[in-house]
């Protein structure tokens, strides 16, 4: 009987080595050896490295249910505290991981289709801040703007604190970010 083979550690095994060796050094061989499997098991189940780094991305943002984190209730607020608990334990927890990836897709064209689940993640909160701006909650602004100011201090506090040891920047508080946010956009 073959071997039932647990997606999930694949793609553990796939992050780990990415942030061990960075995405050009991640082989195929490699990665087949961090998730315990051939080589040929591995390209026959995912056909490329840059589809099972897809793969392990999609999983990530499946996780989360980031559709549900971006449903529009009303409640300014809550939507985005919603937003950002998604986001920080998705992408923030993983985030020497898209660190690494991010470090290398300006000269590795394959790795910009990995990130086309994320993107629509991106859009649907975009989506979210713009139904708040239609509302005449938020100041008119292009909703990717927007959503760059809600999770760009975000980013830089967990790629601060996960490369530069003794964690000087202390981890953001969500609920004081979210009023910092809407003091500068309340309409």
């Amino acid at each position: 009987m073959p071997k039932v083979i647990d997606d999930e550690k694949i793609f553990d095994a796939v992050m780990r080595t990415i942030i061990e060796r960075g995405y050009a050094g991640a082989t195929t061989k490699v990665l087949a050896d961090a998730a315990n499997m051939s080589e040929v098991t591995l390209f026959r189940k995912f056909g490329s490295k840059s589809e099972l780094v897809k793969r392990a991305i999609q999983a990530l943002v499946e996780q989360t249910d980031f559709e549900s984190a971006t449903k529009y209730t009303g409640n300014i607020q809550a939507d985005l505290m919603r937003v950002l608990q998604a986001y920080q334990g998705s992408v923030v927890m993983h985030e020497k991981f898209f660190a690494s990836l991010f470090s290398e897709i300006s000269h590795t064209p394959e790795l910009a289709d990995s990130f086309s689940q994320p993107l629509a993640l991106f859009r649907s909160i975009g989506e979210l801040l713009t139904r708040y701006q239609k509302d005449g909650l938020l100041r008119k602004e292009h909703p990717y703007h927007a959503v760059a100011s809600l999770l760009g201090p975000l980013v830089y506090t967990a790629m601060m604190r996960s490369t530069i040891s003794g964690n000087f920047i202390p981890p953001i508080e969500l609920k004081d970010h979210i009023a910092l946010y809407l003091e500068g956009r309340l309409s």
